[in-house]
């Protein structure tokens, strides 16, 4: 975000590139109307994207802005510790070519680096914030075909990659982003997007593992709402057969205004990257002329390719993960459907104690959520509290298994310790209506806590509400409802 409300990215609620068209201009200003006195907190430049992003839905623009600015409010986005030229913050990933943060790598021990972000290298093909393209815009490059999927999947959690990704993000946005509107801004030329460069060199079939695909729309959710239009364009090159496969269910996810800015190139790409970025800008292995030979790892910095050594680990600090304790969201393995991590927020308690949020159920198979509680809040032992009842009955089922498990940050998949052991619950426990079923227990250790419906049928297909509240940090307040 870019707002004075926000990020404190600005000081005037008016943008300093005027929008022309006739279409942009009577947009912001029926959007400022539809605002209110609450308009002169933005600037032209963020109502834009909202308003770009719905089409020019002005109700559909604010009810975006709106939940963005809550959920950056509920996670406490705006006290993330970013990297800047007044810190000595470390940085998340490789940095190359910029004034406000010197050339680096992610290394553990520096200041505010999460214990995550430094474990989670082991397992990225490799990412760097490499310098600017012709427009000005910062370019980040990421060696997707090294991906170790299988591995992110099973030893990093995804609340942990979330908070990450938005560390990454906010980094750019609030520091670079700045840079580039000083160094290549003029009053007639936005800089508010990245140039991004997906390398696909090595992807093969060993990578679609449906775990770290719903990672990866995780994080797709969140930026399509919480970061809409800071996307210029979207390279993806050396793109094989397996990524066709890869995008078609990618695809489904993204809305038709980012589909617009992604290029698929395969093998014949230099030339048109060339055509958008300067050479002595662009890595050779890409074909540019740059090789960052003064920094370890060169222009992308890789563990998984070995042209730097393995990351040290870092030693677990408190408090780690920016969207702990008001987190829930299906977990990565759920059947579950996968809404985006702002529909997942809880700003307050619901009429009856049980949200209205949906899960479905087939074959007997398992539906999963998590919750994360932070290293702080486990002190008092808080009291975990939750509700559910059956909402609709779709095929046969005579009831349902429930269970509570405890996994420890970055712990393998296939372990964890069982909170509330597992029991059954007939369809008769659970009414439509109602308080449904209440089951307590005490956080008494951090970590991820895996909530286990399964329906007692192998022909159950069940609907789902609950609610989960935890000692005043998650699910409680005044709100009525979502």
């Amino acid at each position: 975000m870019s707002s004075p409300a926000t990020t404190n990215s600005g000081s005037s609620t008016r943008s300093k590139h005027p929008y022309k068209e006739p279409k942009q201009i009577e947009g912001l200003k029926d959007f400022r109307a539809l605002l209110g006195p609450d308009n002169e907190k933005f600037d032209d430049g963020e109502l834009m994207r909202f308003l770009v992003a719905r089409s020019y839905d002005l109700p559909g623009a604010k009810a975006q802005l709106l939940a963005s600015l809550e959920w950056r409010k509920a996670n406490n986005v705006d006290d993330l510790p970013i990297p800047g030229p007044d810190n000595s913050n470390g940085v998340m990933y490789g940095v190359r070519g910029w004034h406000s943060v010197p050339d680096a790598n992610i290394e553990a021990g520096q200041p505010n680096v999460p214990e995550h972000a430094v474990r989670l290298q082991n397992y990225m093909g490799g990412s760097c914030l490499h310098k600017w393209d012709k427009a000005g815009r910062p370019i980040y490059i990421e060696r997707m075909g090294q991906h170790n999927v299988k591995g992110l999947a099973k030893y990093v959690t995804t609340p942990e990659l979330v908070d990450y990704h938005i560390r990454c993000s906010e980094f750019v946005h609030s520091t670079i982003m700045p840079e580039c509107e000083e160094r290549f801004g003029s009053e007639d030329k936005v800089i508010d997007k990245e140039t991004v460069i997906f390398d696909c060199t090595g992807m093969g079939f060993h990578q679609l593992h449906m775990d770290g695909l719903n990672m990866l729309r995780s994080l797709t959710d969140m930026d399509q709402k919480a970061y809409p239009e800071r996307l210029g364009k979207l390279f993806i090159v050396n793109s094989p057969y397996v990524f066709v496969k890869v995008y078609s269910m990618i695809k489904k996810w993204l809305d038709p205004g980012v589909i617009e800015k992604i290029h698929i190139l395969g093998k014949d790409y230099k030339s048109i990257l060339l055509d958008h970025i300067d050479p002595e800008n662009l890595p050779d292995f890409l074909g540019g002329e740059c090789t960052c030979s003064h920094m370890p790892g060169g222009c992308v910095p890789s563990v998984v390719m070995k042209n730097i050594k393995p990351v040290e680990k870092a030693a677990p600090a408190n408090n780690n993960l920016l969207a702990v304790p008001t987190y829930l969201r299906p977990r990565s393995s759920s059947t579950a459907s996968a809404n985006s991590i702002m529909d997942y927020v809880m700003p307050g308690k619901p009429k009856d104690g049980i949200f209205q949020m949906f899960s479905t159920m087939a074959h007997g198979k398992e539906c999963e959520y998590e919750i994360v509680v932070a290293d702080e809040d486990v002190e008092h032992e808080p009291e975990v509290v939750i509700k559910f009842r059956v909402k609709g009955i779709r095929a046969a089922c005579t009831g349902l298994n429930f269970t509570v498990a405890r996994f420890e940050f970055g712990e393998k998949a296939d372990h964890g310790t069982i909170v509330v052991p597992t029991k059954f619950y007939s369809l008769s426990e659970c009414p439509e209506d109602g308080e449904g079923i209440e089951i307590k227990f005490r956080a008494k250790a951090a970590g991820l806590y895996v909530l286990s419906w399964k329906p007692e049928s192998q022909r159950g297909l069940v609907q789902m509400e609950y609610g989960v509240t935890v000692d005043g940090i998650l699910g409680e307040g005044d709100a009525d409802s979502m």
